[in-house]
């Protein structure tokens, strides 16, 4: 009786640690999302993936799993919230800590305010609380200048969301932007040009402000964007003067300048 008693806890013991897992704390660095239609079919091939900071070190998060209605809430709550909990077995602990890129189901991504997705519910409706419209987007290849912008633009009670990258950041003002209350790019941006990103940012919205950082004496570059770009009335070409930037920001979100 004894001998089966053991048996039974250490086969108990041996299946419920198949069953563990392990939350590791994300910060959410940029997005890549991609949908293509194969010949002979209707249905998107999706390939999405989320480059974060990890306390393994920098991870690419390539997201699986047949659940578009979370994968989309998810992409919202990332849209807005930088800090993510994954969620990985313990029988995978190891691997993820030492590889720089991880399949995981979408599901395994959580919000790490405790947030649950609900199926039963309106779409969205319960991360619409913490969508809100006070968010400022950075585009910006310089490390340092883009965390002195953001800096600025965090004590002025302004969310800041950054990238390094024309098309992500293209793509991120696509999923909603009634929520930004303004654009900063410089004119140089991998992925696309400026002058191409700004053309498909004033298609999407037409009054967004957008200020295009041209460096200093660039008067060649000022020149040729105020020139294609005349007609919108919310595209402003300077130099960002640090010092200054607090009273732009307010001027253009006012639609003053």
């Amino acid at each position: 009786m004894k001998k089966n008693i053991l048996v039974y806890c250490l086969t108990f013991l041996l299946v419920s640690s198949t069953c563990l897992a392990r939350d590791f704390m994300v910060e959410f660095v940029e997005e890549n999302y991609k949908e293509t239609t194969t010949a002979y079919s209707h249905d998107p091939t999706i390939y999405h993936s989320i480059q974060v900071n990890s306390q393994a070190g920098p991870k690419l998060l390539i997201l699986t799993g047949e659940n578009p209605e979370y994968r989309r809430w998810l992409r919202h709550y990332i849209a807005a919230n930088k800090n993510l909990i994954t969620r990985v077995p313990d029988t995978d602990n190891d691997r993820f800590i030492s590889v720089k890129a991880y399949e995981i189901d979408v599901a395994n991504i959580h919000p790490v305010n405790g947030l649950k997705w609900q199926p039963e519910l309106p779409r969205f409706e319960e991360v619409s609380s913490i969508i809100g419209d006070q968010h400022i987007l950075i585009i910006d290849a310089n490390d340092k200048r883009r965390q002195l912008i953001s800096s600025v633009i965090e004590e002025m009670g302004y969310t800041a969301m950054v990238s390094t990258d024309g098309t992500q950041a293209l793509n991120t003002f696509r999923i909603q932007p009634e929520k930004f209350k303004m654009i900063i790019t410089n004119h140089e941006l991998p992925g696309m040009t400026a002058e191409t990103f700004v053309d498909h940012i004033l298609k999407i919205d037409q009054k967004i402000p957008i200020l295009v950082e041209t460096g200093y004496q660039n008067k060649a570059i000022k020149n040729k964007f105020i020139y294609k770009f005349s007609g919108a009335g919310s595209v402003v070409v300077k130099s960002v003067v640090l010092e200054d930037l607090h009273n732009t920001i307010l001027k253009l979100v006012k639609g003053k300048v």
